[in-house]
């Protein structure tokens, strides 16, 4: 029986799979192969592939040069399909999905004056956060409030050396209440996605979810020192974690993966002349 051959539907929901995987720093490469296998501009056209990268972007937490900053592409600044809020000037930019570059729209978004106050001092800790916990130009960050008194911190990282074979990216979210002082939850998710292939082809995905309690006062500079001191803890703590398990991955892990003897139930003689010798008797 001939293998039938993909439809177009098909086809696209394949390369969708594949770009939406794409490890960080990765998606045009990942994009530029993706089409050479499908090899049909009419199935994945510019549209479709525009569409791919509009919904990684705000997956990933995508990082987009603007003239003179980065801003964070994220659900929780979505405006429109190509519009998103920075935060810490109400501005919004229109970004371009495929360049991952953002000009400002020129349009505002103003805030509850309280909520304003302490979402500002909050964006104030995190970039001090950022600046002394991640690499220099690695890392973003974005404080997003509502009206009703809620906030969401939002951090993407990236590093990437596709030369040496690897690229790694970090996404983190943290979500609480500031409208009513007292003691409140602060929900956080963090994602990880590290990719070596030299050699190879070995990646990590990593996600842990987690809630910790902080204390909402009526002062912006305690609430924003309070949030982000557990943000700290809760990241250092997540990121122990994942070296601890890497440790006990080699120590253990993979040590039980092995046999300890092969099935001949003999060591292995490492001595490349026995092997030779072997071979020659055999013939």
């Amino acid at each position: 029986m001939a293998d039938e051959e993909a439809t177009p539907e098909q086809k696209l929901a394949i390369a969708n799979f594949f770009v939406m995987s794409s490890p960080p720093g990765q998606v045009d490469e990942v994009i530029a192969d993706v089409a050479k296998l499908v090899g049909d501009s009419s199935v994945l056209n510019n549209e479709a592939i525009v569409k791919m990268c509009r919904e990684y972007n705000k997956t990933q937490f995508t990082q987009v040069e603007t003239d003179s900053k980065k801003i964070l592409v994220t659900p929780f600044g979505m405006v429109s399909d190509d519009e998103y809020l920075d935060p810490s000037t109400g501005e919004v930019y229109t970004v371009d999905h495929q360049t991952r570059k953002a000009t400002s729209a020129q349009k505002k978004s103003e805030l509850n004056p309280d909520v304003e106050a302490k979402r500002a001092a909050i964006e104030k800790e995190l970039k001090s956060y950022l600046e002394n916990n991640y690499k220099t130009g690695k890392a973003t960050g974005a404080v997003y409030g509502s009206n009703e008194g809620n906030i969401t911190i939002c951090i993407s990282a990236m590093n990437k050396k596709l030369s040496n074979f690897w690229s790694g990216g970090w996404r983190s979210t943290f979500v609480c209440s500031v409208a009513t002082a007292g003691t409140t939850e602060l929900a956080s998710n963090a994602k990880i996605h590290v990719h070596y292939f030299e050699d190879g082809n070995v990646q990590l995905n990593a996600e842990k979810k987690k809630s910790c309690q902080v204390n909402i006062t009526s002062d912006p500079v305690t609430t924003a020192k309070a949030i982000i001191d557990c943000l700290s803890k809760w990241e250092s703590d997540y990121q122990s974690y994942i070296e601890e398990m890497y440790v006990e991955m080699h120590t253990k892990t993979f040590k039980s993966m092995r046999r300890f003897l092969p099935k001949t139930r003999k060591p292995m003689d490492w001595n490349p002349h026995f092997h030779s010798l072997a071979s020659e008797i055999s013939k």
